[in-house]
């Protein structure tokens, strides 16, 4: 048991800097700029992760069939995180490459689930709507004056 807790403990204080940059991110973006995608900030469109962030509250609030609603994946990722921590801090295995092989596949198809919601939805209700006042918008706008 100490030997999982002193792993844990590594690997948090390896990632450290990581962890402060991404707690700043979220901070910064969610308070000055009102939102914490970058391709909502640039392009005003939605990206394959929006509503993940949302749907992740709703799981932590036990709103479980919002959370489906807002992203289904959000629940292949907690299964994911789940899984990743069994197998380092209970069966301690440093490398898992079936775990980066399911990340990936989860990741392509969130890639097509996205194509097929920008198709079906969009632009409707958030996390699919189009947001006014992104960087692309500026710039046209500033070209036409």
């Amino acid at each position: 048991m100490k030997k999982r807790v002193k792993l844990f403990f590594h690997d948090i204080n390896s990632a450290k800097w990581a962890i402060a940059l991404i707690i700043a991110y979220f901070v910064l973006l969610r308070n000055i700029l009102h939102s914490m995608c970058p391709m909502v900030m640039i392009t005003g469109f939605p990206c394959p992760g929006c509503g993940l962030t949302r749907a992740g509250f709703a799981v932590l609030s036990l709103e479980f069939e919002r959370a489906w609603d807002i992203h289904p994946f959000i629940y292949a990722f907690i299964i994911w995180i789940v899984v990743f921590c069994i197998n380092r801090y209970f069966l301690c295995r440093r490398k898992m490459p079936f775990l980066r092989m399911c990340l990936i596949v989860t990741l392509i198809a969130m890639l097509v689930f996205y194509g097929w919601r920008m198709y079906r939805y969009f632009p409707g209700e958030p996390p699919m709507s189009y947001y006014e006042g992104n960087l692309f918008q500026g710039v046209i706008h500033l070209l036409h004056l």
